[in-house]
């Protein structure tokens, strides 16, 4: 799966509610569920991290799309900076 694509699931199933409760308040269940998988990292849970990494990695796609950023764009943006890039 592509990032649009998850992106674009992330914003069918999410969007209505979290737009509604705005950024700020989006921003602090990331930032919750950031908490959760230093947690399960620090703890050696491997099982857990894996469903934190997860949930990480929606919230920030909910991020993106309340803040309407193509996160496939931005990716690929990201990577072509040279100052991103050592290899370059």
């Amino acid at each position: 799966m592509d990032i649009s694509a998850l992106q674009q699931i992330v914003k069918e199933r999410y969007f209505k509610t979290d737009s509604e409760r705005g950024i700020y308040h989006t921003a602090l269940w990331f930032h919750e569920e950031v908490g959760e998988l230093s947690s399960a990292i620090a703890s050696g849970d491997k099982e857990n991290a894996k469903e934190e990494f997860a949930d990480v990695l929606m919230w920030l796609l909910t991020l993106a799309n309340i803040m309407e950023v193509d996160m496939e764009a931005a990716v690929a943006e990201y990577l072509a900076n040279s100052r991103k890039n050592p290899a370059k």
